[in-house]
């Protein structure tokens, strides 16, 4: 009971930034046979929408500014085995750098997510359960207009996060199947003639929920140069 309730506290904490939230595919599965180290049944598809809004500082037109982006990206991903997955989106995006802003704009999106340990933790502890490590890497194009210049650009992403699981079926006060909380580091590049990123580590921490075997709802933050909060809804088929 004491562990579901700091996972309700956490879960709680992060909720208050979803009016703000955006996010990518994570990759993580509430089944262990999606996992290298474990067996199972492949769902074959899965989808979700998520998006994202974060700032980074960048070097655009001979000074250092702050662009911020924000997106909204709906995906459809193919198991090729139960622990890989690969995946397409597309969606809108708006980008503001320093005070210059543009139209909407679209964005395409192409990766693959990977499910890498499983492991069952023998010593009861606090959020005992399971121990999970998830990576994944994407590329991302899209454009803007600031100054009637077109600024193109493509964007490589790639993470690693280590998750805690706490099972919760059983439990009469917290339906859901069970909670996971992650975080990891993470890379981010920008290949455009226009911009330059200053700053391409960082890393990523949250929260996913799964409402039950097949769905889950994630929200948490990701830090480049400063903090972006992200949020989306996955399914598999």
């Amino acid at each position: 009971m004491k562990k579901t309730s700091i996972a309700l506290t956490a879960f709680a904490i992060l909720a208050t930034c979803l009016a703000s939230a955006y996010a990518i595919p994570t990759g993580k599965s509430n089944e262990s046979g999606h996992y290298i180290s474990g067996t199972g049944i492949s769902h074959m598809l899965n989808a979700g929408i998520y998006g994202g809004s974060i700032e980074r500082e960048v070097e655009y037109n001979n000074a250092v500014r702050t662009l911020e982006s924000k997106q909204t990206v709906v995906y459809l991903g193919l198991e090729v085995t139960p622990w890989a997955t690969v995946f397409v989106g597309g969606g809108l995006a708006d980008h503001q750098v320093g005070m210059l802003e543009s139209d909407t704009s679209s964005k395409l999106e192409a990766g693959i997510l990977l499910n890498l340990v499983d492991h069952v933790i023998l010593d009861p502890t606090l959020f005992e359960d399971k121990l999970r490590i998830n990576a994944g890497a994407s590329w991302a194009y899209t454009e803007a207009e600031w100054l009637a210049q077109d600024v193109r650009w493509q964007e490589a992403t790639a993470f690693l996060t280590v998750s805690i699981v706490n099972d919760t079926i059983g439990n009469k006060f917290f339906n859901p199947n069970s909670v996971a909380i992650y975080m990891g580091p993470m890379f981010n590049y920008i290949q455009s003639g226009e911009i330059e990123l200053r700053e391409e580590f960082g890393f990523l921490a949250g929260i996913e929920l799964f409402l039950t075997e097949s769905i889950s709802l994630d929200i948490g933050m990701r830090h480049l140069d400063t903090t972006g909060f992200e949020g989306g809804i996955n399914i598999d088929f």
